[in-house]
């Protein structure tokens, strides 16, 4: 049975060693490289990503805000750490097998890969523990996302762009990683990939399937975190990764007892369909995007969900020294591609923080990538991925920037 690791490393800075101790990423400026594995269930899948992957997640645990996670989780959150872990598990158990796995194969522990996939959830708890004790905080604002849809409407043409903003510390660790079932196993290993941050499962940052569902995130804020609940990396994976159509991916998002909240922008090729989700907690609303509205853009502020009593589910302070909304607003409604690419580049919407591009035309299945800060206003992409044959077995089609 075929289970070996297929490793497409388009535009990859060095091939990482497996061997007894951790290299260093060499250039930061490459691209991310593409993985490309299959596996015959949960377990293999993961083992195989956490060893082809060990030296970008020995180098993201070692980054500062890891290690700040990391020591609340085994201090000060550890009680709430627990019922979080505790709550995932239950529901997501095949996800839990994959983690192990990734624990295994990168040859770190348990713990840190739950970290990993509950950074949301910890950032938002730490947020509201700080917040509460009145001490100052830092709140992060992640990802800016646009929708267009041509005047004419679907049929003439729709795309979907977004830009990943993280801190820079993940910059040269970062990559993609798809997942196909090895013969047999297309009942338990799903055909996903995406953007990962190191150690963490396909299905939270910028995200596809091989049923035609694109998808990305924009981080909430909220004002309150429930310590227990569903972790939204599990929650968006399930949604993404294990679902055929645009009804059964909103459906899997509305699910109840998520611990945070999030925004999800996705996409559905076959059905020409663009919508945004807002969830917290057991709430949720999702918006879709018609011909009527022509355009839409998120950031990282609720924009159609609202507490039961129509009261703000965020700080609306939070977004006082922010302009990317107000920019957006101000500027010609997008109407096809060329029009995202202009925007994202807008010097007020790309920002330092920004470490990847991505905009999918919706009309050709076609998937650009721009990163290490280069804007997608004026320059070639580094991939170009065809979303349609993505997942072809021989790998052919998947970057034109070797």
């Amino acid at each position: 049975r075929r289970c070996g690791v297929v490793a497409l490393l388009l535009g990859a800075a060095c091939c990482l060693s497996l061997a007894r101790g951790v290299p260093k990423i060499a250039d930061v400026n490459s691209p991310p490289p593409l993985y490309h594995i299959f596996a015959n269930n949960p377990y293999n899948a993961g083992l195989q990503h956490g060893r082809i992957a060990r030296a970008r997640i020995h180098e993201w645990f070692a980054v500062p805000e890891m290690k700040h996670r990391f020591k609340w989780a085994s201090q000060a959150g550890s009680a709430t750490f627990a019922q979080l872990k505790q709550d995932n598990k239950n529901e997501f158990p095949a996800y839990v097998e994959e983690m192990q796995g990734i624990a295994d194969g990168a040859e770190v522990t348990m713990d840190q890969i739950w970290v990993a996939n509950l950074i949301n959830e910890i950032d938002s708890l730490i947020s509201q523990e700080t917040v509460t004790a009145g001490l100052p905080w830092q709140k992060q604002q992640h990802c800016s996302d646009e929708y267009a849809v041509s005047r004419s409407g679907f049929e003439s043409g729709f795309a979907h762009g977004h830009n990943e903003d993280w801190s820079q510390a993940a910059a040269p660790v970062i990559y993609f990683l798809a997942v196909s079932p090895s013969p047999g196993a297309e009942a338990i290993v799903s055909r996903c990939a995406g953007l990962v941050y190191p150690g963490t499962l396909v299905g939270w940052a910028p995200s596809w399937n091989s049923h035609g569902t694109f998808s990305t995130q924009n981080s909430l804020m909220p004002m309150i975190t429930r310590p227990g609940g569903l972790g939204c990396v599990f929650v968006q994976r399930r949604a993404i990764c294990d679902t055929s159509s645009m009804s059964e991916a909103l459906a899997a998002l509305k699910q109840p007892g998520w611990s945070s909240g999030a925004s999800l922008n996705l996409l559905h090729l076959g059905e020409k369909r663009m919508a945004n989700v807002e969830v917290w907690m057991d709430a949720h609303s999702v918006l879709e995007v018609t011909p009527a509205m022509g355009n839409y853009s998120h950031f990282n502020q609720y924009k159609h969900l609202r507490t039961a009593s129509d009261a703000r589910i965020d700080y609306a302070r939070d977004f006082i020294f922010d302009p990317r909304q107000a920019r957006s607003d101000e500027l010609p409604p997008v109407r096809n591609t060329g029009d995202i690419r202009m925007r994202l580049s807008d010097p007020l919407i790309h920002r330092n923080t920004t470490l990847l591009t991505i905009i999918l035309n919706g009309s050709t299945g076609t998937l650009d990538v721009w990163c290490c800060g280069v804007q997608a206003s004026n320059s070639p992409p580094h991939y170009s991925w065809s979303l349609p044959s993505f997942f072809d077995i021989n790998g052919e089609g998947h970057s034109n920037a070797d």
